[in-house]
C-alpha cells in the first residue's frame, strides 16, 4: 500500500463532518449598544470598534454568529430593541449585514438623569440566545449607568462579558454565571470593563486586538463532541 494513500471521503460524509465542525466552532456574540441621544458623538467609534473586533476574530477558526440589542430607556416608554436578521433570527453569520444594521441604529431619547435600562437590555439579550453554555459572549457599549432595573440573569451562562462603559457603570453589580472552556462554572470570573472614552482616542490595532484575548480560551473549549 502506498504511504501517500489518501482515501476519498464520500461527499455526504464530508458534508456531515463539515456541518458538525461548524456547529462545534460556532461562537454566539451579542452586541448590546446604547441607542440613546447621548451616544451621538461616540457612536462612530462604537461602529469602528465592533467592525475591527469582528475582523480580528476572523483570524481564528471560529464561526461567529452575531446579534444586536439596542439599549433604550424603558422608564420613558422606550422599549429595548432586539434586532432581527434573515428569517427573523436574532443572530446572523453575515457580518456585512450585521454592520449595516448597526450603522442604521437611530439615536434618540434617554433619561434626564443619565440612567438607562442597561440591566434590562442585558437580560433580554441573554434570553434570545439559541443555546446555553460557554460559547456565548456579550459586549456592552454605553455612556450611561443603570437605572436600578436589576435583572436576574445568572441562569443564562456566558463565556465572557466585555463592557465599554463609564466608571460609574463598572461599579455596579452584574451577576453573570461564567462557564470555563472545560464546561465547569468559573466562580472567580467577572466582567471585563474598559473606558468607553478610549474609543474616542486614536486607537492602536493592539488595543482592540486585546479584546479578542478573553475569548481565546473560550474558542479552544468549543470542539466537536463538546
Amino acid at each position: 500500500m502506498s504511504e501517500n494513500w489518501n482515501p476519498v471521503i464520500p461527499s455526504d460524509l464530508r458534508r456531515n463532518l463539515e456541518q458538525q465542525k461548524e456547529q462545534a466552532f460556532t461562537l454566539y456574540l451579542d452586541f448590546i449598544v446604547d441607542g440613546t441621544a447621548s451616544m451621538y458623538t461616540i457612536f462612530p467609534a462604537v461602529y469602528y470598534a465592533a467592525s475591527h473586533f469582528l475582523e480580528c476574530l476572523s483570524r481564528y477558526e471560529v464561526y461567529p454568529k452575531v446579534g444586536l440589542t439596542i439599549i433604550r430607556n424603558e422608564k420613558m416608554g422606550e422599549e429595548t430593541e432586539l434586532t432581527e436578521f434573515e428569517d427573523r433570527s436574532y443572530f446572523t453569520s453575515e457580518i456585512p449585514l450585521f454592520l449595516k444594521k448597526l450603522k442604521a441604529v437611530s439615536l434618540y431619547g434617554g433619561g434626564l438623569d443619565g440612567k438607562e435600562s442597561v440591566h434590562t437590555a442585558i437580560g433580554k439579550s441573554l434570553k434570545k440566545f439559541p443555546v446555553a453554555g460557554r460559547n456565548r459572549a456579550v459586549f456592552v457599549f454605553s455612556d450611561a449607568y443603570g437605572s436600578n432595573d436589576y435583572e436576574s440573569y445568572i441562569q443564562y451562562p456566558v463565556g465572557q462579558a466585555v463592557f465599554f462603559t463609564t466608571e460609574e457603570l463598572s461599579e455596579e453589580d452584574f451577576p453573570f454565571c461564567f462557564i470555563r472552556a472545560d464546561g465547569e462554572m468559573d466562580e472567580e470570573a467577572s466582567p471585563m470593563f474598559l473606558s468607553i472614552e478610549k474609543l474616542l482616542k486614536p486607537m492602536s490595532t493592539e488595543f482592540l486586538d486585546n479584546i479578542v484575548k478573553p475569548l481565546k480560551d473560550l474558542m479552544k473549549g468549543v470542539s466537536i463532541g463538546a
